[in-house]
């Protein structure tokens, strides 16, 4: 072996020595911690974001699904005690009779009449929009009646066929929109 060789080899092994004998990474450590923090932070992201998700479709299939319910209650009582079929006939009896003459329709409503409304026209935001707005229109017109009617009302006291036309406008409305509900959602 030749000098030259000799000082080639120890030249390799002095650099070899060099590089392995080198200061380690400072920075290694910054970044597996936040390696580790990004990971565990998705980890635990996405099965609480899926299941958040979850939680919110079925209650907002709950909460539509209750006051769907308790619109169809509404109809088939409104359908079965035959209010505007009677609000109609008044209409049709004060056409006959001279102007400014006045018919009463009093129906006793309990406050309670639209309990799961009531109860959860706070949460309707969660429905669908179109539904959620149909459905607040649908009480509205509904409590516009019912205030009419009850005892102390518009009509209850005594109305004009104006008044009952216009009720039967707003009642065949909201009974509209409460059968559309209906259908759309069975």
């Amino acid at each position: 072996m030749s000098p030259d060789e000799i000082k080639a080899i120890t030249e390799t092994i002095k650099l070899l020595s060099d590089m392995a004998a080198s200061k380690p990474n400072e920075w290694l450590p910054v970044y597996a911690a936040l390696g580790g923090a990004v990971a565990g932070g998705l980890v635990s992201f996405f099965p609480t974001y899926f299941l958040e998700r979850r939680r919110e479709r079925n209650f907002s299939k709950k909460i539509e699904s209750c006051l769907i319910a308790e619109i169809s209650a509404l109809i088939e009582i409104i359908n079965q005690r035959g209010y505007l079929c009677s609000i109609k006939k008044a209409a049709e009896e004060l056409k006959n009779q001279p102007e400014g003459t006045t018919y009463s329709f009093v129906v006793s409503v309990p406050d309670h009449y639209s309990r799961v409304y009531q109860e959860n026209c706070m949460h309707v935001g969660v429905i669908e929009k179109t539904m959620a707005h149909d459905i607040v229109v649908f009480h509205q017109l509904i409590d516009a009646i019912v205030q009419d009617i009850k005892p102390g009302g518009i009509v209850s006291s005594g109305a004009t066929i104006e008044a009952f036309k216009e009720m039967d406008i707003i009642f065949s409305k909201a009974i509209s929109i409460g059968t559309k509900l209906t259908k759309a959602h069975n």
